[in-house]
């Protein structure tokens, strides 16, 4: 029954401290709004190399080629595109439905998973072309910000559990 008095206010402090977490990036969401990107390809990278949104988004890229054919593929979203450097539009599928490549002006789609997704090249474009990649960030992460809770709850809990062994040897003497 005493490890009852003694973890109790532990428990409590990490529910506490995650559900503000939780609740402070929860209350804290933007409304979707439309987001647009021009992304660069050149031989190795993209510029820019990370976009960042909000869950909800709807997200309209636009791919320009500098040197040679690029692709583009969106992992987590099932996007594929190959831009040319004397082109203005560019061809785009989705792999996983089988559809045939189609000429489009840009990428539309709504980011409505969280977290971190990367795009590479999906086209061989040089002997670096493995390392041809970005990333787009759909925030928010509840993970990231329920952890960071559950953290200053548990930091609070052990300074709790130090003081009261303190007061506890304290009065044992």
């Amino acid at each position: 029954m005493n490890w009852i008095r003694r973890y109790l206010p532990l428990g409590a402090l990490l529910l506490l401290g995650g559900l503000a977490g939780f609740l402070w990036v929860r209350w804290g969401v933007p409304p979707p709004q439309e987001r647009s990107f021009t992304i660069t390809a050149r031989k190795y990278g993209y510029d820019p190399p990370i976009l960042r949104v909000n869950r909800g988004d709807r997200v309209h890229v636009r791919l320009v080629a500098q040197d040679v054919t690029h692709g583009f593929y969106l992992e987590g979203y099932d996007l594929d595109a190959r831009v040319r450097p004397e082109d203005p539009s560019f061809w785009m599928r989705r792999p996983s439905q089988g559809e045939k490549y189609e000429q489009v002006e840009e990428i539309t789609f709504v980011a409505n998973r969280s977290g971190k997704f990367r795009y590479r090249c999906s086209t061989t474009c040089g002997y670096m072309h493995p390392f041809m990649q970005g990333e787009l960030i759909v925030s928010p992460n509840y993970l990231y910000s329920t952890s960071v809770g559950l953290l200053i709850g548990l930091g609070a809990a052990m300074l709790l559990m130090i003081r009261r062994e303190e007061q506890e040897g304290h009065r044992a003497r």
